[in-house]
């Protein structure tokens, strides 16, 4: 049973974490996200994500977040390395069905692999 959670130690959930990832990291730019990376130090892969408010409504907003983290639960173990990654939604996602999004994640998951 514990494949099918993301724990806390998987999620990055401080504003310090984020922070740091933005003035240290680097980024990765696809159409549709944008990803912070960098070297963790912690021992896996730990994800945040971040979906603002001029991307859609609530309902939008957490539909796209669900996809990114299931997205990643399924894929952590394809990044080589503990990473810390923080990939931030951009316009134009809310009217991509869940098969598209996944497309534009594979292409960022594996710029991010080539970074």
């Amino acid at each position: 049973m514990s494949n099918f959670c993301l724990p806390k130690k998987v999620r990055l959930l401080k504003r310090a974490q984020f922070l740091t990832l933005s003035k240290q990291g680097k980024k990765v730019y696809t159409d549709c996200f944008i990803a912070n990376i960098l070297k963790g130090t912690a021992q896996n892969n730990r994800i945040g994500i971040t979906v603002s408010k001029k991307v859609g409504n609530a309902v939008e907003r957490n539909r796209i977040k669900r996809i990114i983290r299931e997205y990643f639960r399924h894929n952590k173990e394809n990044i080589s390395g503990p990473m810390d990654i923080s990939i931030i939604a951009r316009k134009g996602l809310t009217t991509l069905s869940t098969g598209q999004i996944i497309e534009k994640l594979d292409k960022l998951f594996s710029k991010i692999a080539l970074a």
